[in-house]
């Protein structure tokens, strides 16, 4: 069928178990920047978005690379960060995002977000962490079964990303669903929701922005209340789509790459096992090749800001580019037998799971040492852990997502002590 073919379609991913990697093969020998149409019928679940124009898909990962480092050329602002084509208002919403300002005041922004997430002010911070993911093992250790998703890996993400933002206790059950349903825009499983989620995350960002000016603390919100960009305050809707796309990546990204995790080394027993045979030696460069192999974020949008040429492709101004992270994680000219899941890969670390250039994702060490900290709780303490039951992925164009996935392990007080 021509929709399986096509990248705007949300049931692809599902359909495939993940990325269509045979398309992008396939694409990436004989046509790099491919031509992806329109698909007839497609519907956006997005109020003010459509899918009226087709775009260029880049499938190498140099080019993936060049194109986003160019923001003058290639911008994140002209059309927003988003495939969809906008109308005025989403449009509006989508510059006001971090990812979608024009570069000078993208610089700006980020020297205000930046600090709390450099090495410094981080440390101080992995203690909490360590508790946290403690805290997640020991909900569940002794129990012998669960629901990955949701009862593990969610946990720990939602905690960081709502002390990091400032979220009082009270809201963090609520951002946490909310954040949820605004990534789950695509589900039909959803199509009684009038996708509201977002306006309601904005909503508590007003709410919250408004105490942080009464009460300044050092959360992130807080910062961007009290900041200033090219000598003036940030306005509502800056400080409103930042905490609307925290409240989708802070959590949907790290606890996808979990999930991943313990899905392929299920699927790939004997890099399992060299896994724990070390796990210090080996835990940070599985988490690298986890990244490349299943990367959580499929896309970005780019628009051309002059007639230009990508490869041997011309390309026209206002032309939208399909940035594509899981084609760029496993092309051959950078990662040898790129389809092989391979844990001691040398440079598993290029991936391009967090991006490039000036977008590179901010809270990428984050991540890492989160992933580190709940991993390593879970395969030293539940090692047989494994999936137990139907898998269940999002149908989305935007997330390499898996929402459901029973698992069951020896219960922590059955096993044998170590001596």
């Amino acid at each position: 069928m021509v929709e399986a073919e096509n990248l705007i379609d949300p049931k692809l991913i599902p359909a495939h178990g993940g990325p269509p990697h045979h398309l992008f093969d396939q694409w990436r020998e004989q046509d790099p920047v491919h031509w992806n149409p329109p698909l007839d019928g497609y519907e956006s679940p997005m109020p003010g978005a459509s899918i009226s124009r087709g775009f260029w898909v880049l499938t190498r990962h140099q080019d993936v690379i060049e194109v986003s480092r160019d923001q003058e050329m290639f911008s994140s602002h002209e059309g927003g960060p988003i495939i969809w084509d906008l109308e005025p208002q989403q449009l509006a919403m989508q510059r006001a995002n971090i990812m979608g300002m024009k570069p000078a005041s993208h610089r700006e922004t980020k020297k205000i977000v930046v600090p709390p997430f450099t090495s410094a002010e981080l440390a101080a911070f992995h203690p909490d962490i360590d508790d946290v993911a403690t805290d997640i093992v020991d909900a569940i250790a002794s129990k012998g079964a669960c629901e990955f998703v949701f009862d593990v890996a969610s946990q720990l993400p939602v905690f960081t990303f709502c002390r990091l933002l400032g979220v009082p206790e009270r809201l963090r059950e609520t951002v946490f669903t909310l954040g949820n349903q605004a990534a789950d825009t695509e589900n039909p499983a959803r199509a009684d929701q009038d996708n509201s989620a977002p306006l309601a995350l904005l909503a508590i960002a007003r709410e919250l922005a408004e105490e942080k000016r009464v009460k300044p603390d050092d959360s992130i919100l807080s910062r961007l209340v009290h900041g200033e960009v090219d000598g003036a305050k940030l306005d509502e809707d800056n400080i409103g789509m930042f905490f609307v796309t925290l409240s989708i990546a802070g959590h949907e990204t790290t606890r996808n790459t979990a999930v991943h995790f313990i899905r392929l080394m299920n699927e790939y027993p004997d890099q399992y096992q060299l896994l724990l045979s070390d796990v210090d030696e080996h835990l940070p460069n599985a988490i690298e090749e986890v990244l490349r192999y299943s990367p959580p974020v499929v896309k970005f949008r780019r628009t051309a800001m002059a007639d230009t040429q990508i490869g041997k492709q011309r390309i026209k101004r206002g032309d939208k580019i399909y940035l594509s992270y899981p084609a760029a994680n496993r092309d051959p000219t950078v990662f040898s037998d790129p389809h092989k899941f391979d844990i001691t890969r040398a440079n598993a670390n290029r991936h391009l799971a967090f991006g490039s250039g000036p977008h590179f994702c901010l809270g990428a060490r984050l991540a890492r040492y989160q992933l580190t900290a709940l991993l390593k709780e879970i395969i030293t303490r539940i090692p047989d852990i494994h999936p137990n039951g139907n898998l269940e992925m999002l149908p989305s164009i935007w997330f390499n997502a898996v929402i459901r996935m029973p698992v069951a392990f020896t219960p922590e007080d059955l096993r044998p002590r170590q001596v």
